[in-house]
């Protein structure tokens, strides 16, 4: 056990490295959550124009709002 005990602190800089090692482990959690949420956000508002666009190609379709193109309105 004393061992173990040694190898975690290692050699007087465990104090150091261990919380360095979990803050870096939460950031690059953080940033992969990160990236799958504007992944999904960024696929919805493509889904979104596909589907804008599609109504607008067919036969008797009306013009795409912009509200279904950009997901946010007219710009003033």
């Amino acid at each position: 056990m004393d061992t173990i005990g040694n190898a975690l602190y290692l050699g007087g800089y465990g104090i150091y490295v261990w919380p360095a090692f979990a803050t870096a482990a939460a950031v690059l959690c953080w940033m992969a959550v990160s990236t799958v949420a504007r992944l999904r956000g960024a696929e919805r508002s493509l889904d979104r124009l596909r589907r804008a666009r599609a109504k607008a190609a067919a036969p008797g379709g009306e013009a795409a709002p912009a509200e279904a193109l950009n997901g946010q309105g007219t710009d003033p």
